[in-house]
């Protein structure tokens, strides 16, 4: 369902960082997991799809209003502080999005942190055509050189203290979502951070053998709990399987020969890496 762009083979190049992503949303539950519309009203907002596709989709009805703008927002499950640090630091953020309207959206992350409320947009929009097909967008905030629209707070005192995560179209320098009739379509929100702690290197994971007929091994630098899942080239989650310890075998035998990515997921962070299946 959901197709791989060049963005996601750059993320590919990058394989070799290890990255926790502590805000996510993939919407599996059938719920909105704290996504509403900028008046914290669910009006218009769904949870579509087949599991395990579920997506979140906004019907906005061109008012000028909050079910009319082409925005969502997250004051709940992705309040609080990102893990900014020595340690860690902000990548980007990233999510899966279907454009079926006749019109081109440009996506964009606002944040509103901090003792006053400052509020910050990503720089630049990531734009996706008319009638695309699930896409996969990673928006790069690794220079942290986010726009301030209102406030004065400093980026690190806005992420010690979000109080509101929002996604929204609009091509201009504006904190505001374009109000237009359409539809917004979104799925698999994360945010990504960069670990520098050597010692939980998930650079060093390995999977092997590769390529790999039935079994595939995979081993961890140390031992955490976790998940692997194994996306096909369209984007579509084919095998699933969790863990417990630094190692652990996995039976691909029922998949179809190709190359996957298997995105590794635990207690420490998260990785990324290529598999060819025979």
């Amino acid at each position: 369902m959901k197709s791989f762009s060049l963005i996601m083979l750059i993320l590919l190049v990058f394989s070799s960082f290890s990255f926790s992503q502590s805000y996510y949303s993939d919407f599996e539950d059938g719920t909105l997991q704290g996504w509403t519309n900028t008046d914290n009203s669910t009006t218009l907002l769904t949870v579509d799809g087949v599991s395990p596709n579920l997506f979140l989709q906004k019907e906005c009805d061109g008012s000028n209003s909050p079910v009319g703008e082409m925005a969502i927002i997250n004051t709940s499950d992705w309040a609080g502080s990102f893990p900014l640090g020595p340690f860690t630091t902000l990548w980007g953020f990233d999510l899966y999005m279907k454009n079926d309207n006749n019109f081109d959206l440009n996506i964009r992350f606002g944040f509103i942190g901090g003792d006053d409320n400052t509020k910050i947009i990503t720089p630049e929009s990531f734009l996706i055509s008319a009638f695309s097909e699930w896409m996969y967008v990673f928006i790069d905030v690794s220079s942290l050189d986010f726009t301030v629209i209102e406030g004065e707070n400093t980026i690190e005192e806005i992420f010690e203290d979000i109080h509101e995560v929002k996604i929204f179209h609009n091509d201009a320098i504006s904190y505001n979502g374009i109000y237009t009739e359409g539809i917004l379509k979104i799925d698999n929100i994360g945010a990504t951070f960069l670990l520098s702690n050597e010692d939980e290197d998930l650079s060093k994971a390995k999977l092997y053998p590769n390529p790999v007929n039935t079994i595939v091994n995979l081993k961890l630098p140390f031992a955490t709990n976790g998940s692997i899942t194994f996306y096909n080239v369209l984007g579509g989650k084919v095998l699933s399987t969790t863990f417990s310890s630094a190692a652990t075998q996995i039976d691909v035998s029922e998949l179809k020969s190709g190359i996957y990515l298997a995105r590794i997921q635990t207690e420490k962070g998260t990785i990324i890496k290529k598999i060819v299946k025979l």
